[in-house]
């Protein structure tokens, strides 16, 4: 019998019930206990999580995506204290990771080789050797993995703690009527943190925001190498102005912009207003693209097709169009670095077919987002640092991601190389910029979307990918 949700511990509601017999006894897991797990999840991954046994399964790579989406957010849920995760939930991820990254040990690439016969003749063959971009990044990740589980292991013996609800004596009445108000708040002692602390925390965030950087990059470049299903070209106009708007195409059109200028124009002042943006110019993007390729293509055949264009010398400006929307689209994600997916990610997700793709995109979404949550803790801790001290040099006007509109990162990367933040004497600690922050997980899987819209005009909405 599968358990309800609503029911048991996060941890606990996707096993059945043997399998949950295993996991919450006291005694340590016997290897009984472990294969039965793996029984259960591989045999979900092979129905594609349709346990009816019909044919409404999802492909591999989905079924793979979502189990590592899974298993992260039940092990690390929204992680609201900073505190060493337990040695059970810690053993689960490492084993069940290992299981789910298991695909990896087979995956191969032929490329030509010569083989020499006893008589010294030459036979060209093909031989197998890792995947190349399994071999680059899969150790990576998981190196990162393990530099994140270490910095939690590394938060003992620390001045702050926390305090359940906030009803208890000396609170801060905005605090108690805030919306955080039954979540654990991070307090820290009279005085404020001792330098030392200070000073250790600071370096711990600039560790955990280079990991968040490096597991961000390698989501964008595996995002960037998956191909865009074909569904995508039926749902959206065949005009990249159409898919843009007005305002939006005359911003990319007024050469006198720059990058930041083009930013600026727009006026974005929230995290939905920055995804509707993504989505429009990703949209225009595909459409210009398809139409240069198609352009390109077709000189063999005078026919001309809807995504023609009907003067060549439009190629030109295409080309400028789709380079100002790239940049413009970075700046964005610079400015919204933990944005949820945008529609075309989605649908490149849902209908990936590549296994490894799957799995290096899902694995370093969900340590991206641990690396986020992280930084949103060490956030609070110097809000309330600064609260209770205001002459703390911790970072000015810095009051985490959920009591404030500010994330830690975006302005430390504006002065990457400029300002060193470990600096405490010298208390040249900058303030956190950004917008309003969904800590929701990476939150931003495909299942967790219930439509994608562009604008007005495009609305669809991907069947569900989870039961």
């Amino acid at each position: 019998m599968i358990m309800k949700r609503d029911d048991q511990k996060p941890d606990e509601w996707e096993y059945s019930e043997s399998a949950r017999h295993c996991i919450t006894k006291d005694e340590p897991l016997s290897q009984i206990c472990h294969v039965e797990i793996m029984k259960e999840t591989f045999s979900k991954l092979l129905l594609g999580e349709d346990t009816t046994g019909g044919s409404k399964g999802h492909s591999s790579a989905l079924a793979l995506s979502n189990s590592i989406t899974k298993l992260a957010q039940s092990v690390f849920g929204e992680l609201w204290k900073l505190e060493p995760l337990p040695e059970d939930r810690k053993d689960r991820w490492r084993r069940e990771m290992e299981w789910l990254l298991a695909p990896t040990n087979y995956m191969v690439e032929l490329v030509p080789a010569k083989q020499y016969g006893a008589n010294g003749r030459a036979l060209e063959i093909m031989r197998p050797k890792a995947r190349a971009d399994v071999h680059m990044n899969l150790p990576a990740l998981q190196k990162l993995d393990s530099l994140l589980l270490e910095m939690l292991d590394a938060m003992t013996n620390t001045e702050h703690w926390y305090e359940e609800g906030s009803r208890s004596e000396g609170k801060n009445k905005s605090v108690e009527e805030g919306e955080r108000w039954w979540l654990p708040m991070p307090r820290v002692p009279a005085g404020g943190l001792s330098n030392g602390k200070r000073k250790r925390l600071l370096n711990q965030t600039k560790l955990v925001h280079q990991i968040f950087k490096a597991a961000k990059s390698i989501n964008e470049t595996i995002l960037a190498e998956m191909p865009v299903p074909k569904i995508i070209g039926q749902a959206l106009p065949k005009s990249g102005k159409a898919n843009l708007g007005d305002d939006l195409y005359r911003t990319l059109n007024t050469a006198s912009y720059s990058a930041v200028g083009m930013l600026n124009s727009l006026n974005i002042k929230s995290e939905h207003n920055a995804l509707v943006t993504i989505n429009r110019l990703e949209a225009a993007i595909y459409a210009w693209k398809e139409r240069v390729s198609i352009q390109k293509t077709s000189t063999k055949s005078p026919a001309r097709t809807v995504w023609s264009f009907k003067d060549p010398s439009e190629l030109n400006k295409i080309e400028f169009l789709i380079n100002r929307a790239e940049v413009l689209m970075q700046q964005i994600r610079n400015q919204y670095p933990n944005l949820p997916q945008s529609f075309l990610h989605v649908l490149k997700i849902q209908y990936g077919k590549d296994i490894a793709y799957a799995i290096l995109e899902a694995y370093s979404r969900v340590l991206g987002n641990l690396a986020f949550n992280i930084l949103a803790r060490i956030g609070d801790i110097c809000h309330e640092d600064e609260s209770v001290d205001p002459n703390s040099p911790m970072p000015m006007g810095f009051s985490g991601i959920v009591s404030a509109r500010h994330t830690l990162f975006d302005k430390m990367n504006y002065i990457d190389g400029k300002l060193s933040l470990l600096k405490v004497e010298k208390a040249s600690y900058t303030p956190f910029l950004g917008d309003e922050t969904n800590t929701d997980s990476i939150a931003a899987t495909p299942s967790r979307i219930p439509h994608c819209c562009i604008g007005k005009e495009v609305c669809y909405t991907p069947p569900k990918m989870s039961p």
